[in-house]
């Protein structure tokens, strides 16, 4: 047997992998943050989307000299969309990133009270489990 494969080497030189500490009160003051702060998000959002629709109803009317200033004035107006939803789409998947882990964590306060019921059925439940 190799000496890496033996179990004394293992228990000394193998690295320990600590459980992930998770402070659910910081998470949920983030996630607090978030909300309020997607309000200031969806404003130039809603503004750009009118502004899209505007230029739509336009180019459906207008002649083909003027089309291709709009098709271009519509293609800056969707670039700018789709820099927000992205940057939209990455601050909501870092918060359910953060309601997992305090899902999770709330999970094994529950087993430690002694809540097994609560838990077992938690476990089955697709939306706790977010697989979404």
């Amino acid at each position: 047997m190799k000496l890496y494969k033996k179990k004394w080497w293992k228990k000394l030189f193998q690295k320990k992998e600590s459980p992930e500490k998770i402070d659910t009160l910081k998470d949920i003051k983030a996630i607090k943050e978030f909300l309020n702060e997607i309000q200031e998000t969806i404003k130039p959002l809603k503004k750009e989307v009118d502004q899209l629709e505007e230029l739509e109803k336009e180019r459906e009317i207008a002649n083909e000299k003027i089309m291709h200033i709009n098709l271009d004035t519509q293609a800056e107006v969707i670039d700018k969309l789709i820099e927000r939803y992205d940057y939209l789409k990455s601050d909501v998947d870092i918060n359910s990133l953060r309601i997992r882990k305090i899902t999770k964590k709330f999970l094994i306060n529950a087993q430690k009270a002694g809540m097994k019921d609560l838990v077992k059925e938690k476990k089955k439940d697709d939306k706790w489990l977010m697989r979404w």
